[in-house]
């Protein structure tokens, strides 16, 4: 720590970061003004208006007067990028608070629970009886998820942020690295087009299988965006529609999908590159098999074949989507089923999109290494190994980052399933399930979340959304730097 301390000029440190986060600021204060345009749908909500605007124009504010000297930044290194991404998700949540409280009547904890599940995609939540709420409160979780699936980052570049190293570097810091077009502005701008377009595939879709209109849009921008937040408790299981259901589905896979994949459909007008990409090709592969079982283990107690193999298929999807959306109560699934569920939640999506989770281009890798490994000690001596999963060719230091990853990944997953265990005194299973849903930003429960959480347990999962959303190492470089490095520079001046 002290020899790092020597590299670090605090000054320059505080200039780039307070700039960097500035110009997100922005990006969220805009945010906060859209869903002030409800009260022309919903006259009878005007009255909400003030809770979105005076926090929103605060935030645009605040981030001008920061990003005053955005253009003087030349040089932006890695780790103030992830200082600065790290920062921007703690503080766009903390801002987002006062709707719930001036609206929903919740504590501050419950309300930044609330914010840092929707901004993540999480979907994890405090608020029950969603259909007291005003439609207003409803669509500020889902635009939160709609938003938070593409990144606050991505949203800023698209909008605010200038060409360059700074943007490239936020880019990589909130845990993207698919470049679809050679500029990094265009690559955002095709991204958030592709995804508009999605949403407004999903919205038509639902309404044309008998959902209202605005649970139609709240839907299909947390089903793309694989949050899973809805507009009533039961989730998707309200509508009691197989239709509904293959929709969500198809949402929920769309969002799980890279988006370079996306983008090269529709330039090819083609859906070769949706089966060729190596990532949905091993999405199926854990899906079958665990649908299988899952099916079987409903089947025994007491489901219908038709019922046990719906609802295996649903959940399914949305564990290995990171989405939430359900269609039963899983607090009752046998301990084999909810297990499953959470191992998938802990694979996680495509990189590249919305989902969360350890991501399937890094178990594909991992497994791929074992091979890889074998082969080595096989082969003669001096043989050439190509190290290749699908279109994707890796370096010695990917599969060594993969595997850095993964185990920083399981010891956190680890420490937050023993804590709840010990303190709430739940079962191992039910424990994992609960923290998996938080780390993978998944948002499905089996009842331990809920407003009579201690507050330190709330806090652990809040910090489980957030470490999770940011892939850990942004976070982990943020604490260091701002608890460890920078006071000891500091005082060593």
């Amino acid at each position: 720590m002290l020899e790092l301390g020597k590299y670090i000029n605090i000054s320059d440190d505080l200039f780039v970061v307070k700039n960097l986060i500035g110009a997100i600021l922005q990006g969220v204060g805009l945010a906060y003004l859209f869903p002030i345009l409800l009260a022309w749908f919903y006259p009878d909500e005007i009255d909400y208006v003030i809770y979105f605007a005076i926090p929103g124009i605060f935030s645009i504010l605040l981030g001008a007067w920061l990003a005053r000297h955005m253009g003087k930044i030349e040089d932006v290194n890695l780790r103030q990028a992830m200082v600065s991404a790290a920062f921007t998700w703690l503080f766009a949540s903390f801002i987002s608070v006062v709707p719930f409280m001036a609206i929903g009547g919740m504590s501050f904890v419950d309300s930044y629970f609330e914010s840092m599940s929707a901004w993540t995609g999480t979907g994890l939540t405090m608020m029950s009886n969603l259909e007291s709420y005003p439609h207003i409160l409803i669509f500020w979780r889902s635009w939160m998820q709609w938003l938070g699936g593409i990144g606050i980052v991505l949203v800023a570049l698209t909008i605010l942020i200038r060409p360059g190293v700074a943007a490239a570097r936020l880019y990589r810091a909130e845990a993207r690295s698919e470049r679809i077009l050679p500029n990094l502005v265009n690559t955002s701008k095709v991204i958030f087009e592709i995804y508009f377009v999605l949403t407004l595939v999903g919205v038509y879709l639902y309404y044309l299988n008998g959902m209202p209109l605005f649970d139609a849009v709240i839907h299909s921008m947390t089903g793309l965006g694989t949050g899973g937040m809805s507009s009533h408790d039961l989730s998707i299981g309200y509508f009691n529609s197989t239709a509904i259901e293959a929709v969500t589905i198809f949402l929920m896979i769309m969002g799980a999908v890279n988006f370079t994949v996306h983008y090269r459909i529709f330039r090819d007008k083609h859906l070769k590159p949706f089966f060729e990409d190596v990532q949905v090709r091993y999405m199926f592969v854990f899906l079958f098999p665990t649908i299988a079982v899952m099916a079987f283990s409903l089947a025994q107690i007491g489901d219908t074949i038709g019922d046990a193999l719906r609802q295996a298929v649903f959940h399914a999807v949305s564990a290995i989507t990171c989405t939430g959306f359900g269609i039963a109560d899983l607090s009752k699934y046998p301990e084999l089923a909810k297990f499953m569920i959470g191992i998938l939640m802990v694979i996680g999506g495509g990189a590249g999109s919305t989902a969360g989770g350890i991501k399937l281009i890094r178990v594909t890798l991992m497994y791929e290494s074992l091979k890889w490994t074998i082969q080595g000690a096989i082969l003669p001596r001096g043989a050439i190994i190509k190290r290749k999963v699908g279109n994707y060719i890796f370096s010695d230091e990917d599969v060594q980052e993969v595997m850095s990853f993964t185990m920083t990944y399981f010891a956190f997953l680890l420490i937050g399933t023993v804590y709840t265990m010990v303190r709430l005194g739940t079962s191992l299973v039910d424990s994992f399930f609960e923290v998996a849903s938080a780390q993978g930003n998944v948002g499905l429960s089996v009842g331990i979340t809920s407003p009579s959480l201690p507050v330190d347990m709330k806090i652990l999962l809040i910090l489980h959304m957030w470490i999770g959303r940011l892939e850990i190492f942004s976070t982990l470089v943020f604490i260091i730097s701002v608890f460890f490095l920078a006071p000891r520079v500091v005082g060593k001046r």
